[in-house]
Parts: structure tokens; sequence; C-alpha cells
């Protein structure tokens, strides 16, 4: 399994960077034993599971919760893999042109598509026969509607990090009612150190917050639109094979979707093929 090294390096130095505040506050690491408190991660976590199983169905607080174990994977979704489909696509243009549309039928059963439900479902629809706007119709509506369900964890990762902070402030304000029930007038020694100990939950819910549920929600969300985005790529690619587009037309579309750098270019690829021959 693959890993986000940049995701990496940014939980760590997040981390890190805490560690160093609190290095720079007491003059010691040992000093951060003074914020860990078992209680304070109950009410935060706790505190904002319970809010988000009232919002939100059970199944899909449960996959967002899974999401959370996905930040460090990077996106299948790559500039090489979105060139490799508008490769792809051009090749079944060069077939179409020169055999017709019903000689794709064997090129596509070639193609794996486990790991491509989309792709999948262009394949079934583009051999059904649909015209083309009756076509366009369908595939918009099948990329649209899963990039909105599958927003859906995003969203209540969102959630989550609205609310954290909410329940640090009430862990913070449970402490101080009961620091100050049980202040001691004569002795107000203790006062500082169960003070500290209150403000703890504030800490712990800014901190799951902005370095775990937001972060976890943009990464998810910018995951569907790079899928959505290369949905699109495949959906144009379809249309254009069913209007029996040339092979250099589907070129010069499908690069819209590619970074110059690595634009498809129909005659360099024939050139490097005549030389490998």
């Amino acid at each position: 399994m693959k890993i986000s090294l940049s995701t990496i390096f940014g939980f760590l130095l997040g981390i890190g960077l805490f560690l160093y505040a609190v290095y720079g506050a007491t003059g010691t690491l040992l000093g951060v034993m003074m914020f860990v408190q078992a209680a304070s991660v109950a009410i935060v976590l706790g505190g904002t599971v319970a809010a988000t199983m009232i919002s939100y169905e059970g199944r899909y607080v449960w996959k967002a919760m899974g999401t959370l174990s996905k930040v460090f994977v990077p996106t299948a979704v790559n500039a090489a893999s979105l060139f490799s489909t508008v490769e792809l696509v051009i090749g079944w243009g060069k077939i179409g042109a020169r055999d017709g549309l019903l000689a794709l039928e064997s090129e596509f059963k070639k193609v794996d598509t486990e790991k491509d439900p989309f792709l999948a479902h262009c394949i079934q629809l583009f051999l059904a026969g649909y015209e083309k706007e009756n076509l366009r119709q369908k595939l918009n509506t099948f990329i649209n509607k899963s990039y909105e369900r599958n927003m859906v964890q995003a969203t209540i990762l969102n959630t989550m990090a609205n609310i954290s902070p909410g329940f640090g402030m009430i862990g913070t304000l449970v402490g101080l009612v009961a620091m100050l029930g049980n202040l001691d007038p004569s002795d107000p020694s203790g006062l500082g150190e169960s003070l500290s100990l209150a403000l703890l939950t504030t800490l712990y819910g800014t901190m799951f917050a902005q370095l775990i549920f937001k972060p976890a929600s943009r990464r998810a969300e910018q995951k569907e639109q790079i899928q959505k985005f290369k949905n699109q790529l495949i959906a144009d690619g379809f249309l254009l094979l069913l209007s029996r587009a040339n092979s250099v037309e589907i070129q010069d579309h499908l690069n819209s979707y590619l970074d110059p750098a690595i634009h498809f270019d129909i005659a360099r690829k024939g050139e490097e093929s005549a030389s490998n021959e």
C-alpha cells in the first residue's frame, strides 16, 4: 500500500511544533505529561462522536471514521493515470474510425474495469446503443450523483471539526465549575494546577479539529474532486467515440485535461513506435 509522504510530513510537523511549544513553556519535553488527561480526551472525542451520530445516519458516520484511516493513502488518480487513460481512449478512437464502433466491443473486454466502476459503467452504456445526448445525460448524472454520495464523508468530518472545539469548551466549563465548587479559600495554592487541567479540554478540542478532522475532511474532498475530474475525462472520451471523432480530435480535446507538459502527441508516439520496430 502506498503512503502519502507529504501527509505524514504535515502531521509530524504539527506534532513537532506542539512539542516545541511545550518545551519552550516548560523547559523539558517531559512537560508534555502535563498535557495528558484521559478525561479531557473522553469528553472531546465522546461528545464529538455522540453529536455526529445524532446529526447523521450511523452508517455514514462509520464510513467517515473509516475515511480517517485513509488520510495517509494518496489518491489513485495522478498525472500518469490520466495520461494512460487519454492514450487508451485515443487508441479506441483509431480502431473505431478504422473498423467501426462494433469492433470496440472486443477491445473493451481487454480492459480491467474492476478497480474503475465508472469506466465499466461507460462501456456498458456505450454498448447499449444510446444516442449521444442521452448518453451524455446518463454519464453526467452518474458523475454528479457519485460525487454527491461520496462527499458525505467529507461533510461529516468537517462537521466533527466544527463540533469538537465546542465540546472542548464544555469540558473546560465543567472543570471550572468543579474547581470552584471544591475551592478552599484558606488554601488557593492548587488553583493554578486545577485551572490548567480545566483548560486542557479546550486545547484537545482545537487540536483534534485543526490537526485531524478538518485536514481529513479537506483530503477526502480533494480526492473526490480529482476522481470527478477523471470521470469527466472518460465521459468526454466515450462521447467522442460515439461521434466517430478521429484520433487527432480526441487527442486535442482530452489534452485539455492534462498538464501541458504531458500532453499526448500522436505524431511523437508514432515516431517512437517506428523506432522501436
